[in-house]
């Protein structure tokens, strides 16, 4: 789902209380994971507006703290609700942050020694490949990560999210259905912020592009220096497909 509205929308259409199973109880409520924290804080407030007294909340899953390199496009770590400011941020303040009274994450040791005892024949797998890739976990990847990675990472990952953002912006502007927020897109371009979120750029300035999505002008509108490298709207954004993209 594009951004955390939509997400919040679908788990409501998804998911549906009981009250009769909620009201006047304290509640454990389990998931396989906790990533952005927006499904977690949708089903909390659910819960609670069912009549729940407490509503503790466990995750099957370690706190996801990094971000996925092998193929896998999870969230950029600036979006993920255990990571803040480069740090991991406290169990008591994820807790607050969906609602909860609690929350309870699996322990990673834990994890792996389950996935290792529930191995249907061990003795198949070589020794030298019995561990699991854990990065998300704790930022020790199986394979080398080059200094500067990560933030070539959120370059492409954020010029993707822009690209789709601007195009939403432009539809709704030709349709004559934009808000304040698409028609200063429209009219000044995007940006991303160190949170991941995508904004309108913040200058008086008209760019090019700007006067010929309001203007109704059906040619593609050139793109400026900074953004002549973007990513295809398709691309495997990972460890191995940097290559991935096209020049214009």
């Amino acid at each position: 789902m594009p951004n955390q509205n939509k997400r919040r929308q679908g788990v409501r259409r998804k998911l549906n209380s009981m009250d009769e199973k909620f009201k006047d109880r304290n509640v454990l409520l389990i998931d396989d994971s906790i990533v952005r924290g927006t499904t977690s804080r949708e089903i909390v407030s659910m819960a609670r507006d069912a009549g729940a007294k407490k509503v503790y909340f466990a995750s099957c899953a370690p706190p996801i703290t990094h971000a996925h390199i092998y193929g896998i496009d999870l969230a950029s770590p600036a979006e993920l609700i255990a990571h803040e400011n480069g740090q991991d941020r406290a169990i008591s303040e994820i807790a607050k942050h969906i609602g909860a009274d609690r929350v309870i994450f699996q322990d990673l040791d834990d994890l792996k020694a389950a996935c290792s005892e529930a191995e249907v024949s061990p003795r198949s797998i070589p020794p030298e490949v019995r561990d699991f890739e854990v990065g998300v976990f704790c930022g020790s990847y199986v394979t080398p990560v080059d200094e500067g990675y990560f933030k070539h990472l959120e370059e492409v990952r954020g010029a993707s999210k822009k690209l789709k953002v601007l195009e939403k912006a432009r539809q709704a502007v030709a349709n004559g259905l934009a808000g304040q927020k698409e028609l200063d897109m429209a009219a000044r371009g995007a940006e991303v912020t160190s949170l991941g979120e995508v904004v309108p750029v913040a200058h008086d300035g008209l760019r090019a592009e700007s006067h010929a999505i309001v203007n109704g002008s059906k040619k593609r509108p050139r793109h400026s220096q900074e953004e002549e490298t973007i990513p295809n709207d398709r691309m495997d954004i990972n460890l191995h497909n940097f290559g991935d993209y096209q020049d214009r």
